[in-house]
């Protein structure tokens, strides 16, 4: 299933790899981009793993346009790591097939055990068949197009709402503190 619309440039996790982000008043550098969504598919924030400065938070989705990723704010609109609380980023979902959470830097311990169930890098399976996410694709609207999984023989399949309940195929388990 193609998911672009005519001179669409499609968005996927995997291409949100140092990217530079064009604000409305200037460029950030990222590591990674990853957008974190709720049950329903729609992108609720994006979180900017900067060069050189600690992780922000933009409340907005990102979209592409030619060779660059675009959020319509501002760069004083950046939430700064200290602001961020924990149960604000439970109950969303991303996707980070790197763990990049795992060993980012800047960010309270507190935090890293908030996202770390939100991550929906782990197999799952759906009508005994065991999947393995490949890839998440957004559209520029701000919502899930896909979450992209294979098989145990690589068959592809493109996911969506009315095939998935996120919070049913992947629970929260809280990780334990230390």
């Amino acid at each position: 299933m193609d998911l672009r619309g005519e001179g669409d440039v499609e968005l996927t996790q995997r291409s949100l790899v140092n990217r530079r982000v064009r604000l409305t008043d200037g460029d950030v550098l990222t590591k990674y981009v990853f957008p974190f969504w709720d049950r329903e598919w729609n992108v609720a924030l994006t979180l900017l793993d900067r060069f050189g400065s600690p992780p922000s938070i933009l409340h907005l989705p990102a979209s592409v346009e030619q060779d660059h990723v675009r959020i319509p704010a501002r760069l004083r609109d950046q939430e700064p790591v200290e602001r961020w609380k924990p149960e604000q980023l439970r109950h969303l979902f991303h996707y980070d097939p790197w763990w990049v959470f795992r060993g980012i830097g800047g960010v309270p311990d507190s935090v890293k055990r908030a996202v770390h169930p939100t991550n929906i890098s782990k197999p799952f399976t759906l009508h005994k068949h065991h999947w393995k996410v490949h890839d998440v694709a957004f559209d520029p609207g701000g919502r899930v197009n896909a979450i992209v999984a294979k098989n145990e023989v690589f068959l592809r399949r493109d996911f969506t709402a009315a095939d998935l309940d996120l919070e049913a195929t992947w629970p929260k388990v809280a990780t334990p503190k230390g």
